[in-house]
Parts: structure tokens; C-alpha cells; sequence
């Protein structure tokens, strides 16, 4: 539209120009060889700030990352060589959560306060508008159509992309297990130091408890306190896709950030290299303990 001659783009336009450094919305590394029924995704890694975004926010771009489970899909990406695919979404969190329902929207949009969930009521909803329950990430909260926009453009092809992953998972192995990869900041709103690892099954229903056992004795027994589903027990995606009912198993794990990432500078710090080689024996452990022992992965 113009105004006063001047040509000036609407809030709806300068999203859609934005939304394409973010295309295509999630990356998918395949392994050569599929090994085992295991498949990880990262739906928090994403690290592309569109600059639009940036203009729009109250808050700089250090404090948006630290919104982000920095350097998470490369703690994980060693599944590829060890036989299993990796997702990993490009956007960041603040962004649009995909690890919350399409319908937890901000309370302004709501046909209904009702509706509203508690996380879209603090402003932690699939479009994010805080940063936690104090710190506002806009200015100006955006409007219902670029929220569309978002959902369309970025929300749906990752969940797309996910779906068809567990479903190829599925047709060739029989069963599937999601692990989803997250961080958590290192010390509780208390000030006490958290586990290194917290693993959610959304207490006990999104896989097996001998999966859970599983997967905790491989990080104990590589020298990590481990412990379950207090504070995360997983999110939207762990709760959606775990079925273990019908093959279909799902469990998030948490990393303590504490444990290689400078909370200031956001740089790896000294103990990185080492959780890094630890995971990468920890994943090949996890994916060799889920080989199938009848048969082959195609």
C-alpha cells in the first residue's frame, strides 16, 4: 500500500518476504544404512533469526538464543553415522514452537479465554510472545495472519516431515522410537545444579518402561546422573507421538547445558569435546541396543 506516495509494506508482506531464509523449514539427514527403529529429531536448534524478526523484538539476539538448545542437532548429528536419521528444525523456538499444539495460541486470539492453555496464557505457546513468563519478546505482538503464516509455512511441513519419518520408520522395521533432543538451563529458578540428563516419557506413557531403563543405563553407565520427567516429562511432541500401544514409542531427553555451553558468551565451553565424544558413543549404544535381532534394517 502507499502512504503519502511513499510505498509501505504491510507486517503480513515483510513475514512472507522473511519466511523464505527459512525455507525449506526443517533438515533431514539420512543415514546410508537405517540400522535400528530409532529416529531423533531437534525441534529447538534452529539458529536462522529472520530479519524482520529482529526488528520487531524487544530483545537482542543473545537473549533470544538463549531461548535455543544451542548446539543440540550437533551433539546428536553422529545418529547419521551410526544408522539412524536426524530432523532438526531451522528456525529457533522464539520463532514458532513446534513443540507445542498447533491450537495453544496467545490468549488475544482465543475465541475463548477457556480455550486458552496455561503455556499459551504465559505467552509460551506454539508463537511464542514471551521468552519466559516475564520477558516479552515484541514490541508489538504480531497479528492472526502472520501467526497463520507461521503454522503454514513452518509448523506443518516439520510435523509433516516428522510424521513421514516415523512412518517410514514403521514400514520397515515394524515399530519406531522418537528421541527428542532438547537442553535445559543448568541450575533450577533455586539455584541448585539440575542432573546431567533428564529423560521424559510423559511418566510412563509415551514408551515402554524398558525403554526408558534402557536408554538410562547407557547414560549412567557412561558417568551421567540421570534422572526422570521432573521438570520435563516431555512436551507436545513426546505426548502426540508416543504410542507404545501401537508401536510407536517416544522420549525426550534433556541435556544440561551447564555441562558445555558458556551461559554468557553462549560459547562452547572447556567440557564440550568430551560430552561430544561421550555422545557419540552414548547414541551408537542406544541405536545398537534397538538393532532388531530377527532381521535387517532395509
Amino acid at each position: 500500500m502507499r502512504y503519502k506516495g511513499i510505498m509501505v509494506r504491510s507486517a503480513y508482506e515483510l513475514e512472507h518476504d522473511s519466511l523464505r531464509v527459512l525455507t525449506p523449514a526443517c533438515k533431514l539427514l539420512r543415514p546410508k544404512h537405517w540400522r535400528a527403529a530409532v529416529l531423533f529429531a531437534s525441534p529447538h536448534s534452529g539458529n536462522i533469526y529472520p530479519q524482520s524478526f529482529i526488528e520487531r523484538s524487544a530483545l537482542s539476539i543473545a537473549q533470544l538464543r538463549k531461548n535455543e538448545d544451542i548446539f543440540v542437532d550437533k551433539l546428536f548429528a553422529p545418529c547419521v553415522d551410526a544408522g539412524a536419521p536426524l530432523l532438526s528444525a531451522r528456525f529457533p523456538r522464539c520463532f514458532v514452537d513446534v513443540n507445542r499444539s498447533e491450537d495453544e495460541i496467545p490468549p488475544d486470539w482465543c475465541d475463548s479465554p477457556k480455550k486458552c492453555s496455561v503455556r499459551a496464557q504465559a505467552g509460551l505457546g506454539v508463537i511464542p510472545t514471551h521468552i519466559n513468563e516475564t520477558t516479552a519478546i515484541y514490541r508489538r505482538s504480531p497479528d492472526q495472519d502472520v501467526l497463520r503464516l507461521r503454522l503454514a509455512r513452518l509448523y506443518k511441513p516439520y510435523h509433516d516431515a516428522l510424521q513421514d519419518l516415523i512412518s517410514d520408520c514403521v514400514n520397515r522395521f515394524g515399530q519406531a522410537l522418537l528421541i527428542d533432543c532438547h537442553s535445559m538451563p543448568g541450575f533450577s529458578p533455586m539455584g541448585s545444579r539440575r542432573p546431567d540428563i533428564i529423560l521424559g516419557d510423559r511418566f510412563g506413557k509415551s514408551c515402554h518402561p524398558d525403554t526408558l531403563a534402557r536408554i538410562q543405563g547407557i547414560f549412567r553407565a557412561a558417568g551421567y546422573s540421570v534422572s526422570t520427567n521432573y521438570p520435563y516429562a516431555g512436551g507436545y511432541v513426546t505426548e502426540h507421538y508416543g504410542r507404545p500401544n501401537i508401536g510407536i514409542e517416544a522420549i525426550q531427553i534433556e541435556i544440561n547445558r551447564d555441562l558445555y555451553l558458556n551461559p554468557v558468551t553462549l560459547a562452547p565451553k572447556k567440557g564440550y569435546d568430551c560430552l561430544a565424544e561421550d555422545m557419540t558413543r552414548i547414541i551408537e549404544s542406544i541405536i545398537r541396543s534397538f538393532v532388531p535381532n530377527s532381521r535387517a534394517a532395509q
